[in-house]
């Protein structure tokens, strides 16, 4: 009975190595690695519209270099009409350097939503090392929500633009 025991016990740790071992490698291979996730969601409540938006920072690589912000964004359309909406956020340091934006899973740049419905995006940004290393938080401007499209106008807004200061340390 007690070398039952000893023998399944021999089997857990080496299991348990080969799981452990099996995701470095994989770290390893992907070469990013998440520096900072936001805690909670940032929310940008306008009139029957919330933008929700979740981020993280990674560093693409063991090197010193470059380093990747991720904006993970959902709005939600409570308004009776159609909306639209532009997710191009300005991001700069506290001395106003902006951070240049990668790539956007919006493809016309605009975002029509539906009476009742949610639409998800992505955003993805540059952060240069020497940024990262002289900042603890970015300044953040989040656009409004309009009810025309391609509309700049503060009659077809569904609200106003929202600034934040985002930690990235």
């Amino acid at each position: 009975m007690k070398k039952r025991w000893m023998l399944l016990l021999i089997l857990i740790l080496v299991l348990a190595a080969c799981g452990k071992e099996e995701k470095e490698t994989l770290l390893e291979t992907d070469g990013t690695s998440t520096v900072y996730e936001s805690e909670e969601s940032l929310t940008h409540s306008m009139e029957g519209v919330t933008l929700k938006l979740d981020y993280t920072v990674n560093k693409v690589s063991a090197e010193p270099g470059e380093l990747i912000l991720e904006i993970k964004g959902t709005i939600e359309n409570e308004y009776s009409q159609i909306v639209y909406y532009t997710p191009d956020f300005t991001i700069q340091t506290l001395e106003q350097d902006e951070i240049e934006q990668l790539s956007s899973s919006v493809e016309n740049e605009q975002i029509m939503v539906n009476p009742q419905m949610e639409t998800t995006f992505n955003v993805t940004y540059l952060i240069p090392q020497h940024i990262y290393d002289e900042n603890k938080s970015l300044n953040m401007r989040v656009p409004a929500a309009f009810k025309e499209p391609e509309s700049e106008s503060s009659g077809d807004a569904l609200g106003d633009f929202a600034n934040w200061e985002i930690p990235i340390k």
